[in-house]
């Protein structure tokens, strides 16, 4: 299937391959690493009838800082009409889906997410009803966007309240850093679970055995490797959103051209104050 790319989000694991981290090999392959495709249908394939000529799909489309992209039509959701007014980047909603899912929330659960960028400001969004939560990160934009976004409190890694410290049943880690993670550590309650979210690709990393040891917490590894997983997440996210809008303008900052990804990506490694996600478009 052919798709005219409207708009690819970049990802905070795009960063890797624009930093030169070892073990990516290049040149890597016209528009990579792109993946946060949006865009519509031009093209089918041999024996492919759905999604048709002109819809507007969103999933699996990798290669995608590029004007046009090839994917298999099962990899690919065509998008709801009330969620057609902004991109809605179909990957990174399916992770934030398969996050949910593995952390097992219920309807007024109780939880703090440690990290609060473009997954966690998603996932939030998808909270069973009557869920409280609390956010922990270091930026202060990022704290006001979560209280923003419904949370009890919001916190910065320096002045989390003691009482705190043990007594969450779920804890999603969502930064993909080591402080982030030993804070998942700490806050997660004896016999709670700690679910990674964040994407740990830049090195190795440490954890306290001795902690989750003594406390029999459960850590779940919410990344996904098979498409089929993820494509029935982002359809069980639009199910679940239904008409219910997805507030994606506090979230999509910033917008470059296709020519100018080397400002996106630079602006994605400062982060400055008010950024969360840069769109490129086509």
């Amino acid at each position: 299937m052919l798709v005219r790319i409207r708009a690819c989000g970049l990802c905070g694991s795009d960063l890797n391959a624009w930093r030169g981290v070892p073990g990516i090999e290049y040149p890597m392959p016209a528009g990579a690493p792109g993946h946060e495709t949006w865009g519509e249908v031009v093209g089918l394939g041999d024996h492919v009838s759905h999604p048709r000529v002109d819809e507007t799909v969103t999933g699996l489309l990798w290669n995608g800082f590029a004007e046009f992209g090839v994917a298999r039509a099962e990899n690919l959701v065509v998008v709801p009409t009330a969620f057609r007014t902004a991109p809605v980047l179909g990957e990174p909603l399916a992770c934030a889906m398969n996050v949910l899912r593995r952390s097992g929330l219920v309807a007024g659960g109780r939880l703090a997410i440690v990290g609060f960028g473009y997954l966690a400001a998603l996932l939030v969004q998808l909270l069973p009803t009557g869920c409280d939560w609390v956010a922990i990160s270091r930026r202060q934009d990022s704290r006001q966007l979560a209280l923003r976004l419904g949370a009890q409190a919001a916190y910065g890694f320096d002045n989390v309240p003691s009482d705190a410290w043990d007594s969450f049943a779920v804890v999603i880690e969502a930064a993909g850093v080591q402080q982030a993670l030993d804070y998942a550590t700490w806050l997660v309650a004896y016999g709670g679970r700690l679910v990674i979210a964040g994407y740990h690709a830049d090195g190795p990393r440490t954890v306290n055995m001795q902690s989750w040891n003594w406390k029999g917490i459960d850590v779940i590894n919410a990344h996904e490797r098979q498409p089929s997983v993820y494509v029935d997440a982002l359809r069980n996210a639009f199910d679940q959103l239904g008409e219910r809008p997805l507030d994606l303008t506090l979230l999509h900052t910033h917008s470059f051209d296709l020519d100018h990804v080397n400002e996106a990506f630079g602006l994605a490694e400062s982060r400055p104050a008010g950024f969360v996600k840069a769109l490129v478009h086509p």
